[in-house]
């Protein structure tokens, strides 16, 4: 299949969820700033007050359905796999991408029967993540090399799931495990750490062997069924996120009323559904009956209310913050919204725990480009099982342009440590080496501002728990 992984300039993971980043393009939207606490509920108008409060409402509880089929419509037939390529700058469908893994994704329909997912054995070392979301956004399941999550006889490798929809029963195949998901539409997004671009051939074949078959075919012994592909690039598309900013809102409601025929709110949903449906929101309604301006202004006051939320859980440690609750949501519908937003598909912090670092100046009053340092002291180093890495990103949430093609420092090639154990990554435009080592220097912008975020691979207990903090990052002369 050649090396995907590294032909980055050719190929595109244009939908593909990053899946693991901790923002989005919230930073490129307008009035995105994180100060408003306007709580998720009625809101006041001189319209109706109920519609109003209800439409905004629905718009919140029905974003990340929204989201997901947005980046659906732009991707692969359902039942089959998209896998990507290494990103670059120019790589502009999803913002705050890893550099130090590499996607896989599926859009699931289980109406018809339900799909058998397979995967293969890694070698030693490498961590791979892949998670099942249901319509809404929530990580069902997530299964990793550290902890694939098998029942007894199922166990790996291979390893070997069926994922089944809202309505089916029977029993699953020998040596597999079952995935139940409680909505018909689902989504797989899958990471493979790749170590640098030399790599790619490792990947490929970890790739090549993924299945994703029909249960029928499966137990028919078809086991070639798989219909994987990597997209050519689309270079400067909108994103889903100011796709869906610029809906109308008739537009947006009863697209949501169609979804929802797919993914019907949960029993846990049923106080709000109940109350959206006095509008028309509900599986296969409409919002038709309702005055324009009323809809438009829902959207645009839910929208505002996303955009401004705060985490009020989060961490806030030596500038950077670190977010305590990802994955699945429950009825925290603001949470879930902001989250997706910001970034769909989010692991679960026991398998990747994020810390970011929002907005730094890359120069001085006078344009002067800045130099920073982030010191590791010994014994330090962020605690993770597999890896860890700091990626930077521009305003808009994209990899920085650099001649020398670094985007991310931690992972590959590995940080030099002085002689006492410490470690110290260097944050300037100029390239600093020989006196700084390959693999601590991170390149940033010019002139403008920056953002980083710390990925932390099958975090340890440490990290988890804020035992272990991440040290600031610091101006030097």
């Amino acid at each position: 299949m050649g090396h995907r992984a590294n032909d980055h300039r050719g190929l595109s993971r244009r939908s593909l969820l990053e899946l693991g980043a901790a923002a989005t393009m919230v930073a490129a939207l307008p009035g995105c700033g994180r100060g408003d606490d306007t709580p998720f509920g009625p809101a006041r108008s001189t319209g109706p007050p109920d519609v109003l409060a209800r439409a905004i409402d629905a718009y919140v509880f029905g974003y990340p359905m929204i989201m997901l089929d947005m980046m659906r419509a732009a991707s692969a037939p359902t039942n089959t796999l998209d896998h990507s390529v290494l990103p670059d700058p120019l790589d502009r469908g999803v913002a705050r991408l890893s550099h130090d893994m590499v996607y896989s994704q599926a859009w699931l329909n289980l109406d018809d029967e339900p799909l058998v997912l397979q995967l293969p054995e890694a070698e030693r070392g490498r961590y791979w993540l892949f998670q099942v979301l249901d319509g809404w956004g929530n990580t069902v399941h997530d299964l990793t090399s550290k902890e694939p999550r098998t029942t007894a006889g199922a166990e790996g490798p291979p390893y070997t799931y069926l994922i089944t929809g809202p309505r089916w029963s029977g029993q699953a195949p020998e040596r597999s495990t079952l995935l139940h998901m409680p909505s018909t539409m689902a989504t797989i997004v899958g990471r493979v750490q790749i170590n640098g671009v030399e790599d790619s051939p490792q990947v490929d074949r970890f790739q090549d062997q993924v299945k994703l078959i029909p249960l029928s075919a499966w137990l028919r012994g078809e086991l070639d069924r798989t219909v994987s592909r990597v997209r050519p690039i689309d270079r400067g598309p909108e994103p889903p996120v100011k796709r869906i900013a610029a809906l109308d809102g008739r537009t947006y409601f009863n697209r949501l009323c169609r979804l929802m025929l797919a993914s019907a709110p949960t029993p846990a949903d049923a106080v709000l559904a109940e109350q959206l449906a006095t509008i028309g929101v509900q599986p296969g309604g409409n919002v038709d009956g309702h005055p324009t301006e009323i809809l438009d202004e829902a959207v645009r006051q839910a929208h505002r209310r996303i955009v401004d939320w705060e985490d009020p859980t989060a961490r806030e440690v030596n500038g950077w913050e670190i977010p305590t609750e990802i994955g699945n949501f429950g009825t925290d519908y603001l949470r879930r919204a902001a989250t997706t937003m910001r970034s769909p598909g989010l692991s679960p912090l026991r398998n990747v725990l994020y810390a970011v670092l929002w907005s730094a100046p890359a120069a001085d009053e006078q344009g002067r480009p800045l130099r920073y340092r982030i010191r590791f002291d010994p014994g330090r180093w962020p605690p993770a099982d597999a890896f860890s890495s700091i990626t930077a990103y521009d305003p808009e949430g994209f990899l920085i342009p650099n001649a020398a093609e670094i985007y991310s420092v931690g992972h590959h090639p590995p940080v030099t440590p002085t002689a006492d154990g410490t470690v110290d990554i260097a944050l300037q435009y100029e390239d600093p080496r020989p006196a700084v080592p390959p693999g601590n220097w991170l390149p940033i912008p010019a002139t403008g501002d920056f953002s980083l975020t710390l990925r932390l691979y099958a975090p340890k207990e440490d990290a988890l728990e804020g035992k272990w903090v991440p040290p600031p990052m610091v101006p030097v002369q």
